[in-house]
Parts: C-alpha cells; structure tokens; sequence
C-alpha cells in the first residue's frame, strides 16, 4: 500500500509466570469496552467456559435509566447495521430494537453536483436498514446483559496485562495489580492502541489519511424522520446520522455528526465558534435537515488506516480496532468487530470440545477474518480515493455511478444488502477445521 509504514513492537517475556497462578480461568479478555463485552456476553450464553475480563478503566457506570442522558448534544454514537443488531439481540443484549434510532432511509449525494441516490428500509420488505446508538448506552447496556452470567465471569477492573507468558496449552498474565491469571486463550480487544497487542509482538501496517474527523452531535429544526445522511466533498465526506428525540423536552431533535476534514484545516474548523462552524457545515449540507440550531462539544481524531498484520499469535486472538481501525466514510468499524466477535463465537461453540486456544480453531478464525476485512478495507480505500478528489475524470465517474445506482435495482439491493450486513458469510460455516 503507497504510503504503508510498519510499526514495529516489543515483545515482553516473562519466565515462570505461569506458576504463580492466582486464578484460573478458559478465556481471557482484554478489553471492557463495547467489541469485549458482546464477546463476553456470546461466549457465556453459548458455552461454558470461565471467562476473565481485565480493563484499564473504572467499573462501568449503568445509565438503566436514561435512555436519553442529560448531556442532550455531547454523547459519541455508532451506527449498527442490520446484521450487527440481529446478532446483538442473538447474543443476549435485551430490546436492541428499543435503543437508540432506526435508519430507515439513507441518502448519499457528492456536494456541487446533481447526482444522488437513496435507500429505504421499505424497499427490501425490512423494518429498518440499520440503527444509531449512543456508545456509552450501548456499553453500559451489554454490561447489564452480563450481569445473570456472573458465575462464569470474574472482572478486574483498572488492571493493565503487564506481562505475558506462553505455554504449549496456556497463556498467563500479569496485571498490574499483581495478579495472575492463567487461560487457554487470551482474545485482545482493547482498541487501536492496544498494549497487549504490542507484547504479544504482533506488529501493525499503518496508512495516514491526512485527514481528520471532527465528531459533534448536532441540533435540528426539523425532525430528521429517520434520515441518514452521506455527502462527498472535495475534503472527505460528511456524515449525519439520526439520533432519538430528547423526550423531556419537546421538539429537540438531533443527529450525530462525522465530519472529514483535511489534515491542514482541522486546528481552523476546531476554533470556530459555534454559529460560524453551524454555517461551514450549513454551507456543506445543505438545507435537508433544515437550519442547524446547536451544536454540543466537538472532538477529532486522525484517520489513519491501522492493520495488525496478524489476527492470531499462539494462544492469542485480536479482535476489533486491535485488529483493524478504518476510514469512517463506510461507517464500518463496530459492524466489522462485531463479525469478529460472531466468528470467533462460532468456532467456540461449533467446537466446544476443542481447545478454545487450539491452533487449528484459531487459524480457522484468521482465514474468515482476513477475506472479510480484506475486502471492507479494499472497498473503503476506493471510497477514499474516489469521493474525496476533484480530478475531474473521478468526478464525472462518480457521479454517473450515483445516478446510475437508482437505475439498477440489482445493484442497488447488492449495495443495500452490504450496507446492511447481510453479505458477509456466517463465520465459522465457511471456516473448515
């Protein structure tokens, strides 16, 4: 890849760590956020292996009741598709379909130019096309699912891993609490930056956008009526997506904002004051949504493509934005760890005799993964290259390809089913042991 660095890392051992076992458990997880959780919840529902959770961060604060938190503009959301809320509901997580708001219709257009194209949830004999939750709900709601499994799960809660010690059939720990913990796989899910991945010495392949994303949650005039929104423009696209109402307070309505903007303009679009900054984004949208009202707190990050350039080591798993943080212009990246998280769960319960940390099982998961991120990587590349351009070639491409789109039902159902999830395989039935 034009532009690929590898980043090297450094792997800690530590000998004898195995004998000072404190506690022994089947499956270690690293990670309590939202990609760790739904794999705790599936491999307690379904199997009965021990699990251990380890977070570096405070025990999660439940919010059982509040739906809508009172910080009403300043809550970082997802987008969910289809299959992910299928497999959610699968798993255990209660009234996913009460959470958050549905996409029912989703419109993409390229800024400066006629060409659009639209999708609908009706069109496909469907209730929904996919949903928008607000992450810190959606965490704190898959740590109440777990709550009836606490007999399979021990936690340990502000702990780092520390140190790492393999054996032929077990993989130890040390946290940083001086505990021990002994397993038979250890599944790493602790985001982008993982510390654990850097100790097992998986390194990872990085590409830099030099763009960056400025995320906010925006108030409407006008009620989004379920509307997502995806518009190209010459910087990178902008996304909208639709978020509940404030139901204490009448006629709020409000969409969450992803904003791409290039590397150079960040720290300017950053320091805008608030009606100047609704006006740049007026002026890039459009008036579809009506006139923008507020705005809650702004944050960015840099979009930088990072792979970990293996999905497996011996006895050790990578799950999520440990194995893959992408460009948010297909909105992909939770959906894609959640398939992480349903193949892995596959192989666990279509084998439940088999050593969970077994080779063959885990190969078995890395040849899913690869071919399923392999070709989300490879499509959101294209979308990058492609709508974020104004060669004029690409833009007369693009746009003829947007305006042929609602002329082609076959290839608008294929599109709509990819969006939605439904493409990729069933995991562990395509994944021979």
């Amino acid at each position: 890849m034009d532009g690929a660095i590898t980043v090297q890392s450094e792997n800690e051992n530590i000998d004898n760590l195995s004998a000072k076992v404190d506690e022994q458990t089947d499956v270690i997880i690293a990670g309590a956020g939202a990609t760790g959780l739904a794999l705790g919840l599936a491999i307690t529902r379904f199997t009965d292996l021990q699990v251990a959770i380890v977070e570096a961060g405070a025990e999660i604060n439940e919010q059982s009741n509040a739906e809508i938190p009172s910080d009403f503009l300043d809550l970082r959301s997802v987008a969910l598709s289809a299959q992910s809320c299928q497999f959610l509901s699968e798993i255990g997580l209660p009234s996913v379909q009460q959470l958050g708001c549905p996409i029912d219709h989703i419109h993409v257009s390229d800024k400066g130019h006629l060409a659009q194209s639209t999708m609908h949830a009706s069109d496909y004999n469907l209730p929904e096309l996919g949903r928008v939750l607000e992450l810190p709900l959606l965490v704190s709601k898959l740590y109440q699912a777990l709550k009836p499994a606490q007999k399979k799960l021990s936690w340990f809660w502000q702990n780092q891993i520390m140190a790492i010690d393999r054996a032929s059939d077990s993989v130890s720990v040390k946290l940083s609490s001086g505990t021990h913990l002994n397993a038979r796989l250890l599944v790493v899910a602790e985001g982008g930056n993982s510390p654990t991945r850097e100790k097992l010495g998986i390194d990872v392949t990085q590409f830099n956008y030099h763009q960056s994303a400025i995320v906010a949650n925006i108030e409407l005039a006008e009620d989004h009526k379920n509307w997502a929104f995806e518009r190209f423009t010459s910087n990178g696209p902008l996304a909208l997506l639709p978020l509940p109402d404030n139901d204490s307070e009448q006629n709020r309505h409000r969409c969450s904002l992803v904003w791409t903007v290039a590397e150079h303009q960040r720290e300017s679009m950053m320091a805008l004051d608030e009606a100047d900054f609704l006006d740049h984004l007026q002026a890039e949208f459009g008036y579809r949504l009506g006139k923008f009202k507020s705005v809650g707190e702004r944050a960015w990050f840099p979009l930088v493509l990072t792979k970990a350039n293996l999905h497996i080591h011996h006895r050790a798993a990578l799950l999520g934005n440990a194995c893959q943080t992408l460009h948010p212009i297909a909105g992909q990246g939770l959906n894609l760890a959640l398939r992480d998280v349903k193949t892995l769960m596959d192989l666990l319960n279509k084998n439940t005799n088999k050593d969970p940390g077994d080779f063959v099982l885990l190969n078995a998961y890395q040849r899913v993964r690869k071919q399923d991120q392999s070709a989300l990587i490879a499509a959101t590349e294209t979308l990058v290259s492609t709508f974020s351009n104004d060669y004029f070639p690409l833009v007369i491409g693009r746009n003829l390809a947007l305006m042929a789109l609602d002329n082609l039902p076959a290839a608008k159902r294929s599109l709509a089913f990819r969006a939605m999830g439904f493409y990729q395989n069933k995991g562990a039935e395509d994944a021979a042991l």
